[in-house]
């Protein structure tokens, strides 16, 4: 991963590098996963749901995947698309929001900077969208939010801890 404004991520170039030494390169979650999908052809090794949607190609930008954190600790200060994404989507299938809400919240979500995205924000540009069940939406999100990225990391380890059993 990079960090947005100070760190660039790992490119394509330095991967394909490493790959032509026969070294295992895996990538899930984030950056990892959207590099994945680029060089997986070349062996290097997708995991999660994320890097399946950039490799469908429902996620083409690392706008998905992008958030802000804190510098000393590294908590998340913003909230990534993918998450956001997961979390509308469960509450719709639990019948907390309809699709034309799920959508209002999607919409303003994405039309945030990826630094200022965070439930609070979503959810007051969303009233000024008109969005109903925000106060049902608000308190499903504090006990129901969804982290795919979180998700996809901990496969990413167990897929790693499997194949070093084979070493």
């Amino acid at each position: 991963d990079g960090v947005f404004f100070r760190e660039s991520a790992v490119s394509p170039r330095e991967l394909m590098d490493i790959l032509k030494s026969n070294v295992k390169i895996y990538g899930s979650s984030s950056m990892g996963a959207l590099r994945a999908s680029e060089l997986d052809r070349y062996g290097m090794i997708g995991i999660g749901k994320i890097y399946q949607n950039y490799r469908e190609g429902i996620f083409n930008s690392d706008d998905e995947v992008a958030l802000s954190f804190d510098s000393e600790e590294y908590n998340p200060i913003s909230e990534p698309l993918v998450n956001i994404r997961e979390t509308i989507k469960k509450a719709l299938d639990e019948n907390i929001i309809t699709k034309e809400e799920s959508e209002i919240i999607f919409k303003s979500a994405k039309s945030l900077y990826f630094p200022e995205r965070r439930w609070n924000k979503i959810i007051e540009n969303s009233e000024k969208l008109m969005c109903k069940s925000l106060s049902s939406f608000s308190e499903f999100i504090k006990k129901n939010r969804v982290d795919i990225k979180k998700d996809d990391a901990i496969l990413l380890l167990k897929r790693i801890e499997e194949d070093s059993k084979w070493l």
